[in-house]
């Protein structure tokens, strides 16, 4: 089985009722008995970079599914033929992919999740960055480069050999 990645725009004028259908519609189709629906992701409303059918947004949805070329046709087929949506695209994330060990791996990260980590009594939320190493903005410069501008104040030799003063 592969593993596809498909992003599509739908019509940014629809409320959340009338869109749902078509959500609903394409998960079933890669959830289906032919596939595998790993990650179905709304990012919502965002401005496209130009105009599609006259539309300045749009509503974006990821979907990571496993299957195969067929099922990417009907897919698509579906996509073209609904108005609601404006623009798609599928692209081919991995050839060869086992689904029972994607399922174990999906499984393990919900396990995980849902388990919270242990706070220790009396602890503070430790810093990370440069706040952590006690660096401020002027600490920060490596002292190659702060010996590199002391040397480069200092007089130097043009290619003639003569010295310049300042």
């Amino acid at each position: 089985m592969r593993r596809y990645e498909t992003v599509f725009i739908a019509n940014p004028d629809l409320s959340q009722e009338e869109r749902q259908p078509l959500l609903d519609k394409l998960n079933n189709i890669t959830s289906g008995g032919q596939g595998f629906l790993v990650k179905f992701d709304e990012w919502g409303h965002r401005k496209l970079a130009y105009e599609v059918n006259k539309q300045a947004r749009g509503y974006y949805v990821l979907m990571n599914f496993c299957g195969n070329g067929s099922m990417v046709k009907e897919l698509e087929r579906n996509m073209r033929l609904d108005d609601r949506v404006l623009k798609y695209m599928t692209v081919l994330v991995d050839e060869h992919v086992d689904v029972e060990a994607l399922k174990a791996q999906i499984e393990a990260a919900k396990e995980q999740k849902s388990e919270p980590e242990p706070a220790q009594e009396g602890s503070q939320p430790e810093e990370t960055g440069a706040a952590a190493a006690g660096n401020t903005p002027e600490s920060t410069i490596p002292e190659t480069e702060a010996a590199e501008d002391a040397s480069s104040s200092e007089q130097e030799e043009p290619a003639n050999g003569t010295v310049q003063e300042a």
